[in-house]
């Protein structure tokens, strides 16, 4: 009686099947820390954005009375157009519009006191996820 040591075809295809799902599954578990990656990237930027927002008026370059009610700053706004903007003089106007043109922001100020002088501040940066979907921060200081 010969032993023949090959395997079968069927030994085979459930071998290739195996191999297929597991293929499938750490293809989609890649594929997903991937967008995560690239959300978390865009959340570190919009956060940047924002504190850059919030650095501008922590330097008293941004009139607080102008907030007032709120000021939206919509997706691929022209910053070096915004007289607001440009007169504070404390940022590259050309160079904000290609990093913030990914965000839209709402800035909104609100006067507590008068003596002494106080302000709270509210940034909120509004961004497109990778996956799908927008999200915000929001930054809160008083001033």
């Amino acid at each position: 009686m010969k032993h023949n040591n090959a395997f079968s075809l069927l030994e085979m295809l459930l071998a290739l099947v195996i191999i297929a799902m597991i293929s499938f599954a750490v293809s989609t578990t890649i594929l997903s820390g991937s967008r995560s990656n690239a959300d978390n990237r865009i959340r570190t930027q919009a956060l940047a954005a924002a504190d850059a927002w919030m650095d501008r008026f922590r330097s008293y370059s941004l009139p607080f009375s102008y907030y007032v009610g709120g000021k939206s700053y919509g997706y691929g706004y022209n910053y070096a157009q915004d007289p607001t903007i440009t007169a504070s003089g404390d940022i590259n106007a050309a160079e904000v519009n290609g990093e913030w043109s990914n965000f839209r922001f709402f800035i909104q100020t609100f006067q507590l006191s008068t003596s002494p002088v106080l302000w709270r501040i509210e940034v909120t940066t509004y961004y497109r996820k990778k996956a799908g979907g927008e999200a915000n921060i929001k930054l809160v200081t008083i001033r």
